[in-house]
């Protein structure tokens, strides 16, 4: 009896183990909403056409850390007739929800994807913004500093903004990602947040990556994703981050141009 408990034991783990290597991402009992799917299936099915129809590999879904998302892999081939360089492809989440699931709704829990709704209902983020960037390090001169305006022109009455700026230290050359949240914006509401000026005086000048959220929506696309918890955080090289920890989640972003020495608006609607 105790041998066939083992065998039994022993059997479902190595389904789960091939479940999940085989792209069909399986929550786990805190994360139950929604529905997974196959993302192997529908990359395969996306991308086996033309040429790629001969191909004797299959096209399956990869994690791709540059992009910090999945991303759909053509694996490089030659054979009769065919030869194919190896690279990722664009995975669209929505796409493939409304492929295999019929909704363009889904979450991530880290990297474990998901179709449908987050019924997950995690605690509202602190009231209160986190502190400016730190002044020390920094540059100072007479020019006018880059602001971000974030404002609430969305139906929700609460969301919680989050953003990401190239910290560039005390010069120009690259440095690091820094992530940065939660800032609370009540419907119609907008508040402005400050980047630190270079070393040379000149005003900041990038790039940011913004998302926001509430009980029941997320705000974000694109193919860039950062890291972020449910209290108030400050990343320093969220680029790094293997975002694993329990109360963490990688977080999809709209790409924002600042412009220097300006009050930049950004309406989350």
């Amino acid at each position: 009896m105790i041998c066939s408990c083992n065998r039994i034991l022993w059997g479902l783990a190595l389904v789960c183990a091939l479940l999940m290597t085989s792209g069909i991402l399986m929550p786990s009992a805190a994360q139950a909403g929604g529905s997974s799917i196959s993302l192997n299936k529908f990359c395969d099915g996306k991308y086996r056409n033309g040429l790629l129809k001969g191909l004797r590999t299959k096209i399956k879904a990869k994690w791709n850390p540059k992009k910090n998302r999945w991303q759909c892999w053509i694996p490089g081939s030659t054979g009769f007739n065919i030869m194919t360089i190896g690279g990722f492809k664009p995975l669209g989440y929505a796409e493939a929800c409304r492929k295999m699931r019929g909704t363009s709704q889904y979450h991530l829990h880290g990297r474990t994807f998901h179709c449908g709704r987050n019924n997950v209902k995690p605690p509202a983020p602190p009231r209160q913004p986190p502190p400016a960037p730190p002044a020390d390090g920094y540059g100072s001169g007479d020019a006018q500093y880059t602001a971000l305006r974030m404002c609430n022109r969305s139906r929700t009455d609460t969301i919680y903004a989050a953003w990401v700026w190239h910290d560039w230290g005390e010069n120009r050359r690259p440095k690091n990602w820094r992530a940065q949240g939660w800032i609370k914006l009540s419907r119609g509401q907008c508040e402005q947040i400050e980047f630190p000026h270079y070393r040379n005086g000149d005003p900041y000048e990038d790039t940011v990556y913004l998302h926001a959220t509430s009980d029941s929506v997320n705000w974000g696309r694109g193919e860039y994703s950062f890291c972020v918890r449910r209290s108030d955080f400050d990343h320093v090289d969220s680029d790094k981050m293997a975002c694993t920890a329990r109360d963490e989640r990688l977080a999809e972003t709209f790409e924002f141009d600042l412009e220097a020495g300006a009050e930049n608006t950004f309406n989350f609607n």
